[in-house]
Protein backbone atom coordinates (compact mmCIF):
# COMPACT_ATOMS: atom_id res chain seq x y z
CA UNK A 1 0.00 0.00 0.00
CA UNK A 2 1.18 3.14 -1.38
CA UNK A 3 1.39 5.86 1.51
CA UNK A 4 -0.54 9.41 0.97
CA UNK A 5 2.92 11.50 0.17
CA UNK A 6 4.54 9.07 -1.95
CA UNK A 7 1.22 8.47 -3.66
CA UNK A 8 0.81 12.01 -4.51
CA UNK A 9 4.01 12.45 -6.04
CA UNK A 10 2.99 9.48 -8.45
CA UNK A 11 -0.43 11.55 -9.42
CA UNK A 12 1.75 14.71 -9.56
CA UNK A 13 4.23 12.43 -12.31
CA UNK A 14 1.45 11.38 -14.07
CA UNK A 15 -0.38 14.93 -14.13
CA UNK A 16 2.51 16.08 -15.85
CA UNK A 17 2.98 12.77 -18.75
CA UNK A 18 -1.36 14.28 -19.45
CA UNK A 19 0.42 17.58 -20.16
CA UNK A 20 3.42 16.68 -22.43
CA UNK A 21 2.25 13.77 -24.18
CA UNK A 22 3.12 13.91 -27.57
CA UNK A 23 -0.21 12.56 -28.85
CA UNK A 24 -2.09 15.59 -26.97
CA UNK A 25 -2.63 17.51 -30.02
CA UNK A 26 -3.43 14.94 -32.09
CA UNK A 27 -6.03 13.61 -29.55
CA UNK A 28 -7.51 17.25 -29.19
CA UNK A 29 -8.13 17.79 -32.91
CA UNK A 30 -9.69 14.03 -33.23
CA UNK A 31 -12.09 15.01 -30.30
CA UNK A 32 -13.32 18.43 -31.65
CA UNK A 33 -13.84 16.43 -34.87
CA UNK A 34 -16.08 13.55 -33.16
CA UNK A 35 -18.45 15.70 -31.31
CA UNK A 36 -19.66 17.47 -35.09
CA UNK A 37 -19.51 14.48 -36.32
CA UNK A 38 -22.50 12.65 -38.62
CA UNK A 39 -24.14 9.89 -36.37
CA UNK A 40 -22.94 6.98 -39.20
CA UNK A 41 -19.55 8.62 -39.26
CA UNK A 42 -19.51 8.21 -35.26
CA UNK A 43 -20.50 5.12 -36.13
CA UNK A 44 -17.69 3.83 -38.51
CA UNK A 45 -15.05 5.30 -36.06
CA UNK A 46 -16.03 3.02 -33.10
CA UNK A 47 -16.53 -0.52 -35.08
CA UNK A 48 -13.28 0.41 -36.70
CA UNK A 49 -11.68 0.79 -32.90
CA UNK A 50 -14.08 -2.22 -31.49
CA UNK A 51 -12.50 -4.70 -34.24
CA UNK A 52 -9.02 -3.65 -33.20
CA UNK A 53 -9.53 -3.83 -29.57
CA UNK A 54 -11.91 -7.07 -29.49
CA UNK A 55 -8.65 -8.90 -31.44
CA UNK A 56 -5.82 -6.86 -28.92
CA UNK A 57 -8.03 -8.48 -26.17
CA UNK A 58 -8.30 -12.33 -27.72
CA UNK A 59 -4.26 -11.83 -28.53
CA UNK A 60 -2.91 -10.08 -25.49
CA UNK A 61 -5.37 -11.12 -22.32
CA UNK A 62 -5.49 -14.34 -20.44
CA UNK A 63 -9.32 -13.53 -19.75
CA UNK A 64 -10.50 -13.17 -23.19
CA UNK A 65 -7.54 -15.71 -24.64
CA UNK A 66 -9.37 -18.21 -22.54
CA UNK A 67 -12.65 -16.81 -23.16
CA UNK A 68 -12.87 -16.98 -27.01
CA UNK A 69 -11.29 -20.51 -27.32
CA UNK A 70 -13.63 -21.85 -24.88
CA UNK A 71 -17.13 -19.99 -27.08
CA UNK A 72 -15.14 -21.06 -30.21
CA UNK A 73 -15.51 -17.82 -30.96
CA UNK A 74 -13.10 -15.92 -33.87
CA UNK A 75 -12.01 -12.56 -32.55
CA UNK A 76 -12.51 -11.34 -36.38
CA UNK A 77 -16.37 -12.37 -36.30
CA UNK A 78 -16.62 -8.91 -34.12
CA UNK A 79 -17.40 -6.53 -36.52
CA UNK A 80 -20.02 -3.80 -35.58
CA UNK A 81 -21.47 -2.63 -32.81
CA UNK A 82 -24.66 -5.23 -33.00
CA UNK A 83 -22.18 -7.98 -32.78
CA UNK A 84 -21.19 -6.97 -29.31
CA UNK A 85 -24.10 -8.74 -28.52
CA UNK A 86 -22.30 -12.20 -28.78
CA UNK A 87 -19.98 -11.02 -25.93
CA UNK A 88 -20.47 -11.97 -22.22
CA UNK A 89 -20.81 -8.98 -19.90
CA UNK A 90 -18.57 -8.61 -17.15
CA UNK A 91 -18.42 -7.07 -13.47
CA UNK A 92 -16.54 -6.25 -10.48
CA UNK A 93 -16.20 -9.64 -9.04
CA UNK A 94 -14.57 -10.70 -12.50
CA UNK A 95 -12.07 -7.92 -12.21
CA UNK A 96 -11.56 -8.15 -8.56
CA UNK A 97 -11.26 -11.79 -8.62
CA UNK A 98 -7.90 -11.59 -10.90
CA UNK A 99 -6.83 -8.47 -12.22
CA UNK A 100 -4.10 -9.70 -13.85
CA UNK A 101 -6.14 -11.77 -16.25
CA UNK A 102 -7.31 -8.05 -18.15
CA UNK A 103 -3.92 -6.85 -18.53
CA UNK A 104 -3.00 -6.23 -21.88
CA UNK A 105 0.37 -4.34 -21.04
CA UNK A 106 3.22 -5.04 -18.80
CA UNK A 107 2.30 -3.89 -15.23
CA UNK A 108 4.65 -1.65 -14.95
CA UNK A 109 3.96 0.39 -18.16
CA UNK A 110 0.68 0.84 -16.66
CA UNK A 111 -1.37 3.38 -14.37
CA UNK A 112 -3.29 1.20 -11.36
CA UNK A 113 -6.09 2.57 -9.35
CA UNK A 114 -8.50 1.07 -7.03
CA UNK A 115 -11.53 1.63 -5.88
CA UNK A 116 -14.95 0.61 -3.66
CA UNK A 117 -17.04 2.50 -5.69
CA UNK A 118 -20.48 2.19 -5.11
CA UNK A 119 -20.99 -1.46 -4.80
CA UNK A 120 -18.30 -1.82 -1.64
CA UNK A 121 -16.35 -4.52 -4.04
CA UNK A 122 -12.49 -3.47 -3.63
CA UNK A 123 -11.59 -3.60 -7.54
CA UNK A 124 -7.93 -2.98 -9.22
CA UNK A 125 -7.69 -1.92 -12.48
CA UNK A 126 -5.05 -0.37 -14.89
CA UNK A 127 -4.96 2.05 -17.52
CA UNK A 128 -2.36 3.23 -20.10
CA UNK A 129 -0.85 6.65 -19.66
CA UNK A 130 -2.32 7.46 -23.33
CA UNK A 131 -5.67 6.42 -21.96
CA UNK A 132 -5.33 9.03 -19.18
CA UNK A 133 -4.65 11.97 -21.84
CA UNK A 134 -7.23 10.77 -23.90
CA UNK A 135 -9.60 11.22 -20.95
CA UNK A 136 -8.15 14.28 -19.91
CA UNK A 137 -8.43 15.80 -23.48
CA UNK A 138 -12.30 14.59 -22.94
CA UNK A 139 -12.79 16.68 -20.66
CA UNK A 140 -11.22 19.90 -21.76
CA UNK A 141 -13.36 19.51 -24.58
CA UNK A 142 -16.55 19.36 -22.15
CA UNK A 143 -14.96 22.52 -20.21
CA UNK A 144 -14.35 24.19 -23.25
CA UNK A 145 -18.32 24.47 -24.65
CA UNK A 146 -18.36 26.61 -21.14
CA UNK A 147 -15.96 28.76 -21.85
CA UNK A 148 -12.84 27.11 -19.70
CA UNK A 149 -9.70 26.67 -21.34
CA UNK A 150 -7.49 23.53 -21.22
CA UNK A 151 -4.86 24.93 -18.52
CA UNK A 152 -7.23 27.60 -16.85
CA UNK A 153 -6.17 28.21 -13.31
CA UNK A 154 -8.93 26.19 -10.99
CA UNK A 155 -9.29 25.29 -7.46
CA UNK A 156 -10.25 21.88 -6.57
CA UNK A 157 -12.15 20.38 -4.19
CA UNK A 158 -11.52 16.78 -4.76
CA UNK A 159 -10.31 14.48 -1.67
CA UNK A 160 -7.70 14.68 1.05
CA UNK A 161 -4.50 14.89 -0.29
CA UNK A 162 -4.02 18.19 0.45
CA UNK A 163 -3.83 17.70 4.36
CA UNK A 164 -1.36 16.90 6.66
CA UNK A 165 2.18 18.43 6.19
CA UNK A 166 1.06 20.30 3.62
CA UNK A 167 -1.51 22.45 5.11
CA UNK A 168 -5.23 22.79 3.94
CA UNK A 169 -4.08 24.22 0.54
CA UNK A 170 -1.22 23.84 -2.10
CA UNK A 171 -0.40 24.16 -5.37
CA UNK A 172 0.01 20.87 -7.94
CA UNK A 173 3.00 22.25 -9.77
CA UNK A 174 2.34 20.05 -12.93
CA UNK A 175 -1.15 21.58 -13.89
CA UNK A 176 -1.29 24.80 -11.71
CA UNK A 177 -4.50 23.70 -9.77
CA UNK A 178 -4.73 24.83 -6.24
CA UNK A 179 -6.13 22.14 -4.40
CA UNK A 180 -7.96 22.37 -1.26
CA UNK A 181 -8.70 19.92 1.49
CA UNK A 182 -12.25 18.74 1.22
CA UNK A 183 -11.74 17.80 5.42
CA UNK A 184 -11.21 20.99 6.10
CA UNK A 185 -14.41 23.11 5.36
CA UNK A 186 -14.74 25.11 8.30
CA UNK A 187 -15.77 28.85 9.35
CA UNK A 188 -12.37 28.91 10.92
CA UNK A 189 -10.47 27.79 8.01
CA UNK A 190 -12.18 29.55 5.65
CA UNK A 191 -10.32 33.12 5.81
CA UNK A 192 -7.51 31.18 4.62
CA UNK A 193 -8.71 28.80 2.37
CA UNK A 194 -10.13 32.03 0.54
CA UNK A 195 -6.78 34.38 0.81
CA UNK A 196 -5.51 31.63 -1.45
CA UNK A 197 -7.92 30.98 -3.83
CA UNK A 198 -8.62 34.83 -4.20
CA UNK A 199 -4.38 35.36 -5.00
CA UNK A 200 -4.71 32.05 -7.29
CA UNK A 201 -8.01 34.05 -9.35
CA UNK A 202 -9.38 30.74 -10.72
CA UNK A 203 -11.52 30.53 -14.29
CA UNK A 204 -13.60 27.64 -12.58
CA UNK A 205 -13.62 25.64 -9.59
CA UNK A 206 -13.88 21.70 -9.74
CA UNK A 207 -14.62 19.11 -7.19
CA UNK A 208 -17.20 16.81 -5.28
CA UNK A 209 -20.93 18.54 -5.33
CA UNK A 210 -20.90 17.81 -1.67
CA UNK A 211 -17.56 19.34 -1.02
CA UNK A 212 -18.22 22.54 -3.42
CA UNK A 213 -22.00 23.20 -1.84
CA UNK A 214 -19.80 22.77 1.55
CA UNK A 215 -17.50 25.67 0.41
CA UNK A 216 -20.14 27.72 -1.25
CA UNK A 217 -22.38 27.73 1.81
CA UNK A 218 -19.56 29.31 3.83
CA UNK A 219 -18.95 31.88 1.80
CA UNK A 220 -22.61 32.74 0.65
CA UNK A 221 -22.84 32.79 5.05
CA UNK A 222 -19.22 35.12 5.22
CA UNK A 223 -21.25 37.69 2.55
CA UNK A 224 -18.17 36.43 0.02
CA UNK A 225 -19.21 35.43 -3.23
CA UNK A 226 -16.56 33.74 -5.72
CA UNK A 227 -17.48 34.34 -9.34
CA UNK A 228 -16.31 31.99 -11.80
CA UNK A 229 -17.52 30.65 -15.20
CA UNK A 230 -18.39 26.98 -14.60
CA UNK A 231 -18.41 24.56 -11.35
CA UNK A 232 -16.72 21.46 -12.43
CA UNK A 233 -18.71 18.57 -10.71
CA UNK A 234 -18.12 14.82 -10.68
CA UNK A 235 -17.89 11.57 -8.31
CA UNK A 236 -21.62 12.33 -6.49
CA UNK A 237 -25.75 12.79 -7.74
CA UNK A 238 -26.10 16.87 -7.63
CA UNK A 239 -29.59 17.90 -6.73
CA UNK A 240 -31.09 20.52 -7.89
CA UNK A 241 -31.22 22.83 -4.20
CA UNK A 242 -27.03 22.02 -4.55
CA UNK A 243 -27.08 23.14 -8.26
CA UNK A 244 -28.57 26.04 -7.29
CA UNK A 245 -26.50 27.16 -4.09
CA UNK A 246 -23.68 26.72 -6.69
CA UNK A 247 -24.68 28.51 -9.12
CA UNK A 248 -25.89 31.13 -6.95
CA UNK A 249 -22.87 31.67 -5.17
CA UNK A 250 -19.94 31.11 -8.04
CA UNK A 251 -22.14 32.81 -10.95
CA UNK A 252 -21.33 30.04 -13.32
CA UNK A 253 -22.73 27.11 -14.63
CA UNK A 254 -22.42 23.24 -13.40
CA UNK A 255 -20.38 21.67 -16.10
CA UNK A 256 -21.16 17.97 -14.75
CA UNK A 257 -19.44 14.69 -15.78
CA UNK A 258 -20.26 10.79 -15.68
CA UNK A 259 -17.24 8.29 -15.12
CA UNK A 260 -15.90 5.32 -12.97
CA UNK A 261 -12.90 4.00 -11.88
CA UNK A 262 -12.95 1.55 -14.49
CA UNK A 263 -13.11 4.38 -17.23
CA UNK A 264 -15.62 2.35 -19.57
CA UNK A 265 -17.84 5.04 -20.12
CA UNK A 266 -17.84 8.68 -20.20
CA UNK A 267 -20.33 11.23 -20.25
CA UNK A 268 -21.15 14.87 -19.57
CA UNK A 269 -23.83 17.57 -19.83
CA UNK A 270 -23.69 20.37 -22.43
CA UNK A 271 -24.97 24.16 -22.08
CA UNK A 272 -28.52 22.97 -23.40
CA UNK A 273 -28.82 20.67 -20.18
CA UNK A 274 -28.43 17.12 -21.82
CA UNK A 275 -26.07 14.75 -21.03
CA UNK A 276 -24.25 13.26 -23.54
CA UNK A 277 -22.69 9.87 -23.37
CA UNK A 278 -19.10 9.95 -25.43
CA UNK A 279 -19.56 8.01 -28.16
CA UNK A 280 -15.54 8.21 -29.18
CA UNK A 281 -14.55 7.61 -25.75
CA UNK A 282 -16.94 4.15 -25.18
CA UNK A 283 -19.51 2.30 -26.58
CA UNK A 284 -22.48 2.43 -24.12
CA UNK A 285 -25.31 0.10 -23.36
CA UNK A 286 -27.81 0.58 -21.52
CA UNK A 287 -29.55 -2.97 -20.40
CA UNK A 288 -33.00 -3.09 -19.09
CA UNK A 289 -33.12 -4.33 -14.81
CA UNK A 290 -35.06 -6.26 -13.41
CA UNK A 291 -38.24 -5.96 -12.32
CA UNK A 292 -37.57 -2.35 -12.41
CA UNK A 293 -38.99 -1.55 -15.96
CA UNK A 294 -37.73 2.50 -15.76
CA UNK A 295 -34.40 1.20 -15.19
CA UNK A 296 -31.41 1.02 -16.92
CA UNK A 297 -27.85 -0.33 -16.16
CA UNK A 298 -24.72 1.70 -17.90
CA UNK A 299 -22.76 -1.44 -19.85
CA UNK A 300 -19.48 0.32 -21.62
CA UNK A 301 -16.83 -1.06 -23.65
CA UNK A 302 -13.67 1.62 -23.84
CA UNK A 303 -12.49 2.42 -26.62
CA UNK A 304 -9.40 4.34 -25.74
CA UNK A 305 -7.64 1.90 -22.87
CA UNK A 306 -5.19 -0.92 -24.76
CA UNK A 307 -3.96 -2.05 -21.26
CA UNK A 308 -7.19 -3.01 -19.89
CA UNK A 309 -9.54 -3.99 -22.15
CA UNK A 310 -12.52 -4.32 -20.07
CA UNK A 311 -15.61 -5.68 -22.93
CA UNK A 312 -19.17 -4.82 -22.17
CA UNK A 313 -18.08 -3.74 -18.84
CA UNK A 314 -21.65 -3.61 -15.98
CA UNK A 315 -21.16 -0.30 -14.33
CA UNK A 316 -23.68 -0.95 -11.63
CA UNK A 317 -24.89 2.51 -12.13
CA UNK A 318 -28.39 3.02 -13.40
CA UNK A 319 -30.37 5.54 -15.68
CA UNK A 320 -34.21 6.63 -14.74
CA UNK A 321 -36.34 6.75 -17.46
CA UNK A 322 -36.01 7.10 -21.18
CA UNK A 323 -33.50 9.89 -22.88
CA UNK A 324 -35.66 12.07 -25.43
CA UNK A 325 -34.95 10.96 -28.61
CA UNK A 326 -35.06 14.05 -30.31
CA UNK A 327 -31.37 15.87 -31.33
CA UNK A 328 -30.18 17.50 -28.25
CA UNK A 329 -30.61 21.36 -29.38
CA UNK A 330 -27.01 21.65 -29.11
CA UNK A 331 -26.22 19.92 -32.14
CA UNK A 332 -23.52 17.53 -30.84
CA UNK A 333 -23.73 13.95 -32.13
CA UNK A 334 -23.33 12.11 -29.24
CA UNK A 335 -26.55 10.29 -27.99
CA UNK A 336 -28.15 11.37 -24.79
CA UNK A 337 -28.08 9.27 -21.73
CA UNK A 338 -31.16 10.29 -19.18
CA UNK A 339 -30.58 10.92 -15.65
CA UNK A 340 -27.84 8.75 -13.82
CA UNK A 341 -28.62 7.24 -10.38
CA UNK A 342 -25.11 7.15 -8.89
CA UNK A 343 -23.33 8.11 -6.05
CA UNK A 344 -25.36 9.61 -2.95
CA UNK A 345 -22.99 9.45 0.18
CA UNK A 346 -23.93 11.21 4.00
CA UNK A 347 -21.20 13.40 4.77
CA UNK A 348 -19.28 11.81 7.81
CA UNK A 349 -18.41 14.36 10.95
CA UNK A 350 -14.85 14.18 12.45
CA UNK A 351 -14.70 14.19 16.49
CA UNK A 352 -14.35 18.27 16.01
CA UNK A 353 -17.77 18.70 14.08
CA UNK A 354 -15.86 19.08 10.53
CA UNK A 355 -18.25 17.00 7.92
CA UNK A 356 -16.57 14.42 5.95
CA UNK A 357 -17.31 14.45 2.60
CA UNK A 358 -17.35 11.26 0.55
CA UNK A 359 -16.34 8.79 3.72
CA UNK A 360 -15.40 5.82 1.47
CA UNK A 361 -12.30 7.84 -0.35
CA UNK A 362 -10.83 7.25 3.33
CA UNK A 363 -10.56 3.21 2.29
CA UNK A 364 -10.50 3.52 -1.22
CA UNK A 365 -6.76 2.57 -1.76
CA UNK A 366 -6.86 -0.29 0.20
CA UNK A 367 -5.30 -3.71 -0.96
CA UNK A 368 -5.92 -7.28 -0.46
CA UNK A 369 -10.01 -7.30 0.29
CA UNK A 370 -12.99 -8.85 -1.37
CA UNK A 371 -15.41 -6.37 0.15
CA UNK A 372 -14.77 -3.18 2.70
CA UNK A 373 -17.11 -0.42 4.23
CA UNK A 374 -16.69 2.42 6.68
CA UNK A 375 -19.57 2.69 9.50
CA UNK A 376 -19.57 5.96 11.51
CA UNK A 377 -20.83 5.00 14.71
CA UNK A 378 -20.39 8.88 16.25
CA UNK A 379 -18.96 11.56 15.20
CA UNK A 380 -14.97 10.98 15.44
CA UNK A 381 -16.05 7.12 16.03
CA UNK A 382 -15.39 4.85 12.75
CA UNK A 383 -15.84 1.22 12.23
CA UNK A 384 -14.21 -0.36 9.11
CA UNK A 385 -15.53 -3.54 7.70
CA UNK A 386 -13.57 -5.85 5.66
CA UNK A 387 -13.76 -9.01 3.75
CA UNK A 388 -10.58 -10.44 3.15
CA UNK A 389 -9.42 -11.24 -0.33
CA UNK A 390 -5.96 -12.90 -1.53
CA UNK A 391 -2.95 -11.04 -0.46
CA UNK A 392 -5.11 -9.53 2.43
CA UNK A 393 -2.42 -8.25 5.61
CA UNK A 394 -4.33 -8.00 8.76
CA UNK A 395 -1.90 -5.35 10.24
CA UNK A 396 -0.74 -3.43 7.32
CA UNK A 397 -4.90 -2.96 6.39
CA UNK A 398 -5.47 -1.85 10.11
CA UNK A 399 -1.95 0.62 9.97
CA UNK A 400 -3.24 2.03 6.61
CA UNK A 401 -6.25 2.61 8.20
CA UNK A 402 -5.80 4.45 10.75
CA UNK A 403 -2.75 6.28 9.30
CA UNK A 404 -5.38 7.66 6.39
CA UNK A 405 -7.54 8.86 9.00
CA UNK A 406 -5.13 10.44 10.87
CA UNK A 407 -3.39 12.16 8.11
CA UNK A 408 -6.80 13.44 5.87
CA UNK A 409 -8.86 14.04 9.27
CA UNK A 410 -6.98 14.77 11.89
CA UNK A 411 -6.07 13.46 15.38
CA UNK A 412 -8.51 12.46 17.93
CA UNK A 413 -10.68 10.29 15.88
CA UNK A 414 -11.59 6.21 17.26
CA UNK A 415 -10.53 3.93 14.51
CA UNK A 416 -11.25 0.04 14.37
CA UNK A 417 -11.10 -2.78 11.94
CA UNK A 418 -13.49 -5.21 12.18
CA UNK A 419 -13.25 -8.32 10.26
CA UNK A 420 -15.94 -10.34 8.63
CA UNK A 421 -17.35 -13.35 6.27
CA UNK A 422 -19.98 -10.88 4.56
CA UNK A 423 -20.81 -7.48 5.15
CA UNK A 424 -24.96 -6.44 5.17
CA UNK A 425 -26.74 -5.19 2.05
CA UNK A 426 -28.92 -2.70 1.85
CA UNK A 427 -32.62 -3.27 1.51
CA UNK A 428 -32.33 -2.67 -2.82
CA UNK A 429 -29.22 -5.03 -2.34
CA UNK A 430 -26.31 -3.16 -2.88
CA UNK A 431 -23.06 -2.87 -0.77
CA UNK A 432 -23.09 0.59 0.57
CA UNK A 433 -19.29 1.27 1.06
CA UNK A 434 -19.89 4.17 3.55
CA UNK A 435 -22.59 4.31 5.98
CA UNK A 436 -23.64 6.32 9.34
CA UNK A 437 -25.41 4.28 12.13
CA UNK A 438 -26.64 5.72 15.55
CA UNK A 439 -25.04 4.96 18.80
Amino acid sequence: MIGGPVRELLTDVQYRVRGAHPLRPGMRSALRRAERADPRELRRMQERRLRLLVRWAAARTPYYRRWFADAGLDPRDVRTLDDLAALPTIGRDNVAADPTAFLAYPRRLAWPARSSGTSGTVVTVYRSPGSAVYERCALERQWSWFGVPPRAPRVVLRGSTVAGPHGITRIRPATGELLVSSFHLTAEHLPEILAAVRAHAPVAVEGWPSSLTLFATLLRDAGEPLRVRAVITSSEVIGAAAARTLEEVFGGPVVDHYGQTERVALAGNCPCGGLHAFGDYGIVETLPVPDAPQRREIVGTPLHNWAFPLLRYRTGDEVVGEPDPAPCPCGRSFPLLGAVDGRVEDAFTAADGRPIPLPHTLVKNLTGLREVQVAQHAPGRFEVRVVPGHGYDREAVAAAVRATVHRVVGPGQTVEVRETERIPRSASGKLRPAIVLGE
